[in-house]
Formats: structure tokens, sequence, C-alpha cells
């Protein structure tokens, strides 16, 4: 190999010529007329390794920042988990489409400008999700419990106000809400769905171009490596975005407003919308730097020219002979087909992580978020680089990589397994079960306080801490009173026995045992099924031709779309949906699931999920059978793609 600084030198002398030679022009960093001399220094692959990384962290900062702020929007807008399902399987329908449409042309395009413009889009879908909250604000249910608009009254006779209330009830109309805009949650889920339409459209040129740029201008042996590196970058964006999260989240959704009650009160809706705006900024300020590069880097094109003339020569085909070579290629359809079912299993996590924290394990939605980013994101990101480490200094045979991946698939089945004896969702609500599987609140004691569905979430615990009321309507309560600290009290409870007092809030359970059991199982799981991922990649790259690698990368992501991104979110939300306790009213129907049945809930989604977890386990045994004669390093320049076996 020779010396880093002639290479340097080579570079150099190609970027400055001012010849009218396209291959001398596909070589100069920058765009039209703005191309000058002091940018070429930027047109290596450690920059680009950077700033695509750094892209890809934005992207996936963006995608755990909307997963962070999910359960809020479904709180705001008054929809179910499975129109969030919904939401995001509109991201992965609009992929499919640009995969389709895009992923041959980008491939004998400029793959740079293919990249930067799709960014620049998904940045756009950055300020249509601001919408929602432009055109209909904080809300009026929530502005109840502002200084500003709210009733502040420290000690008041309850039985007025629930009279009131009952009196609204009745007439289908409770004082929070605003029949006469019911279309708002309609319209909110419509723009993020268009948001989210814009982001597949734009995003999937992320994964068919960035990646192949990559690959066609580096050593073959530097790739590992270096896709550990974007990885490595890339991971970062989950746990920034699941942190921003948790940061607007403790925040009011109208900063400007004061509170009454506090970010752990389940009535507590954050400023979801707050975080948009940066990674949308930050999203188009790298589109642009992307716009800038080449269409090849001058190293790749010194060694292009001094390879063998038979090795330059690519005959170009049509799309349809492309794909008959794809869809013979047995380890590509193998290791996509696992790569897909693989994702079916964990997309259910990935989604609606904070909801399943929130239900298991108490938590906030802020400490959700931060725990999901701080240990998942960290542990996946130290796998990545690990093995990407591993796999350049050692150079592991293509049935090791294959045998490692369908192990750690394996143990994650068994991780699965696992959390669903971790949990501490208590069974303490005061009701029972409806025939239907829901749970009914009104009971004996309380049919007289005519507490209607529409009523607000409001939960109150007993004063011997054994059982939580969904509001003190429900627990027969007709007087309150601002004890010390702010904190309500309620007395005169007709369903509580002995003193018949309660407080705001809901009973304590105590779980911090099993919370910090399942955060580090989770670190450990995906800690070693991330170190599969660079091995997994470096096959996908090696069994396919050189002019068909973008194709084949967006075949993998149409299969992945189809069996995992579009029916999962729905699938799991549906899932989630039917383990709902009770239902927020909503103009006389169903709106937002306020309580879930969590041992229920953990079932069915740890089961599931590891179902398809275990798919994908057996298609692996496909790619190790099949991988045994691919070669993957430059140790022979005779090398042998998949598509000949």
């Amino acid at each position: 190999m020779r010396p880093a600084h002639r290479e340097d030198h080579e570079s150099k002398k190609m970027s400055d010529k001012t010849s009218d030679d396209p291959a001398v022009e596909d070589t100069v960093c920058g765009i039209w007329l703005f191309k000058p001399k002091w940018l070429q220094i930027f047109a290596s692959k450690k920059v680009y390794v950077l700033v695509y990384g750094l892209l890809g962290l934005n992207q996936f900062m963006l995608s755990s920042y909307f997963n962070g702020t999910l359960t809020t929007m479904e709180k705001r807008f008054k929809f179910s988990s499975q129109m969030s399902g919904i939401i995001s399987s509109t991201w992965d329908f609009f992929s499919l489409i640009s995969f389709m449409v895009t992923s041959h042309m980008a491939g004998k395009g400029h793959r740079t400008r293919w990249l930067a413009i799709g960014s620049f889009f998904v940045g756009l879908s950055c300020f249509v999700r601001l919408l929602p909250h432009i055109i209909y604000g904080p809300g009026e249910e929530i502005l109840q419990y502002t200084v500003e608009y709210g009733d502040n009254v420290n000690s008041t006779s309850l039985l007025s106000n629930i009279s009131r209330q009952n009196e609204k009830i009745c007439d289908g109309k409770p004082l929070y809400e605003d029949c006469d805009n019911e279309q708002l949650w309609n319209v909110a889920a419509f723009l993020l769905c268009a948001a989210h339409a814009m982001l597949g459209l734009g995003g999937s040129l992320y994964w068919t171009c960035g990646a192949a740029y990559l690959d066609d201008n580096v050593r073959k042996n530097s790739v590992p490596v270096l896709l550990a590196i974007v990885q490595c970058i890339r991971m970062s964006g989950p746990m920034l975005g699941y942190m921003l999260s948790a940061y607007t989240l403790t925040n009011f959704i109208e900063p400007n407003l004061t509170p009454t009650i506090t970010n752990e009160d389940p009535r507590w809706i954050g400023a979801w919308w707050m975080g948009w705006t940066p990674i949308g900024i930050i999203c188009i300020a790298f589109s642009m730097m992307m716009m800038l590069f080449p269409r090849m880097l001058p190293r790749a094109a010194v060694r292009k020219v001094k390879e063998p003339e038979e090795k330059k020569e690519h005959v170009l085909t049509d799309f349809k002979t492309s794909l008959k070579r794809i869809l013979s290629n047995k380890i590509l359809v193998f290791n996509s087909a696992s790569n897909s079912f693989f994702v079916l299993g964990l997309i259910g996590y990935w989604t609606f992580m904070p909801k399943y924290m929130e239900t298991q394990f108490r938590q906030t939605a802020a400490n959700s978020n931060f725990a999901s980013g701080a240990i998942g994101i960290l542990s996946s990101g130290l796998g990545i680089v690990t093995s990407g480490v591993i796999i350049s200094k050692f150079k592991p045979s293509p049935r090791s990589l294959a045998m490692w991946n369908f192990i750690t698939e394996a143990l994650e089945v068994v991780g699965h397994f696992a959390y669903i004896f971790l949990g501490c969702a208590a069974e303490d609500l005061h009701g029972q079960w409806n025939e239907d599987k829901t749970w009914n609140l009104t009971m004996d004691c309380n049919v007289g306080c005519n507490c209607g569905k529409s009523m607000s979430y409001n939960p109150v615990c007993s004063f011997d801490r054994s059982t939580t009321f969904y509001s003190p309507c429900y627990a027969g309560c007709t007087l309150e009173t601002i004890v010390d600290g702010g904190l309500k009290a309620y007395s005169n409870c007709t369903c509580i026995g002995g003193l018949g007092t309660a407080t705001e809030g809901v009973c304590p359970v105590a779980c911090g045992n099993d919370f910090i059991i399942f955060l580090a199982l989770m670190g450990v799981m995906r800690f070693l099924s991330s170190t599969g991922r660079s091995g997994n990649t470096i096959i996908q790259f090696r069994c396919v031709k050189q002019e068909d690698k973008s194709l084949s990368l967006g075949f993998s992501e149409v299969v992945m779309a189809l069996v995992a991104f579009m029916p999962g979110p729905i699938l799991y939300g549906t899932i989630v949906d039917a383990t709902c306790m009770v239902w927020g009213g909503k103009c006389g129907t169903d709106g937002n699931c306020w309580l879930y049945d969590g041992k229920r809930l953990k079932y069915y989604l740890n089961i599931t999920g590891a179902s398809f977890l275990l798919i994908g386990t057996i298609l692996d045994i496909g790619v190790w059978y099949h991988v045994k004669e691919l070669k993957i390093y430059d140790d022979s320049r005779d090398e042998k793609s998949c598509e000949q076996q």
C-alpha cells in the first residue's frame, strides 16, 4: 500500500485541474459555479463519513423524538395507539414508493445530490409537524390547569363542580370539550401523516445512496470500520432524540403559562412541539453540505485509473435485468427477509417503549424517554463499534459473521421472554372487569354521582394507599381541600371506608428493582444484537454486483417496509389498544386511552415480538448456508459475488 501523502498529492493534482474532462469534473467539490479551491480539501472519505454520519444522526434523532412524544400527542389530540401506528406507517408507505422510483435512478446518477435533495425534504417535514400546535394551540382541556385560565380557589365544595359537570356530561359536552371543532384530531393526524409522507419520500435516499457512495469510494478492507464509525455517529441520534423529548416534555405545552399541576401528574401535557424547529434546521444545513460532495472522491478516481480495464467496465443494464439478478440472489433474499422479521419483532418497542415503561414501571414520560436513550441507544452504539473494529482486525469468515448474527438474534428471543417476568403494574384500580375486557368504574358506591365517560382523568389515592380511583367523582368524594404544599385532599368519599379521605395522584408502587433489572437486561440485549449488524451490512454489500448495489439496498428496504415498517406500527398499536382498560371520552366517542392492563400488555407485546424474532432467526440459517463462498475482503482480486451460486 502506498503512503497516504502520495494519495493526497495525486488527488490534489486531479482536483486542481481545469480541464473540461467530465471525469475530472466529477471529482470536484461544489455545485454549478461555486467550486472554489479551498473547498476541495473537504473531498475526502473522512469528511464524507462525518457528514454522512451526522446526517443520519439527525434523521435518527427525528425518529426517536417522534416516538418519545407520541404518547403526549395521543393525549393532546385524543387519538388511539392504532392511529399512532397508522401515522408511523405512513412514513414507510411513502418510503416504499420512493425506493421503487428512485433507487435504480439514484444508483446511476449523482448519489450525494440525490441524498441531499431527500434530506432537504426530511428537514421540511419537521416544520409541517409544528402546524397542529400553531393551528390549535395547547387545547382547552389543559388550559384549565393553568393559573391564567384555571379556577384557583384554595378551598371549595366539589359537590357543585360535580353537579355542574354532570349537567354538561348528560348533555354530551363536558366543560373542557369543544365539539363544534370535533374534526380537530383528524386534522392533526392528517398533518402528522403528511409530515411522515415527506419523511418517507426523502429519508429513503439516505439508505439507497449514502452507504453505496461510501462503499464505492473507499478500499474494501476499510468499509467495516468506516461503516461502524458511521453507525456509531448515527446511533447517537436516538439517544439525543429521546433526551430532547425528555427535556421538552418536562416543559409545559405552553411555556408562557403557569401550570397548576406538575409533570408527574398523568394529566400533564408537555411541549411536544418544541424540538421540531432545531431538528429541521440542522437537517437542512447538513443537506446543503452533502450537496457539495463530488460524484466520486479524488482518491477513488486515482485508484480507478490504476485498476485493470476489465475491472472498470460495467455493463449498463436495464431495471428489469438488474431486478432479475437481485431476485435470484439467495443470500440477499434470505438476509433481507431475516432483517425484516427481526425489525418486525423489535418495532413494537421502538414505537411504544415510553408507553411501555410508563405502564409497567410507573415512570413519567420524561424518565421513560431518558432511560430509552441513555441505556438502549448507548449499548447499541457500543456494540456496533466493537463489532466493526473486530471485523476489520481479525477478518472473520462470512460464515462466522452469519453464525454470530444467528446467535445474537436467538438471544434476543430469549430476552423478550425474560421481559415478561419484569414489571410492577399495580392492580389497585377501583372497579371491575366488563365482559368486553374494559374496566367498569361505576360501582354501587358512586352510582349516584353520575360520573360520565367523558370526565377528565384525575386519579386519587385512598388514605390507606391501597386503592387508586380514576377521579374524585368515581371515589364518591364531595369535598376538596388544599393542604400544605398545594396538594389536594378529598373527603366524604363514599367508596372509601374508614376515614373516607383521599389525596390526588395514583397510589405509590415500589418498582425500583424491576426497572433497574429491565434496563440492565435491555442494555445487554441491545449490545449483543447490534454486534451482528456490521457483519450483516458487509454481507449485504458484497453479495451483489457493483452496478446493482443501490437497487439491492432499495430492494431490501422495500421488503422491510412491506414486512415490518408498514404493518408493524399498526399491528402493535392495535395490540396496545386491546389492553386498554379505560378510554377517555371525546364528544361522545372514544378518544385516547388513559389506563392499560399492564399484565396483558407485557404478555401480548413480548410474545408477539419474540415470535417474529424467532422467524428472523430461522431465516438466518439460510444466510449462513449460502454465504460460504462469498468473498468480502480485498485479499483476492477475483471477488466472487453470491449471485454466481
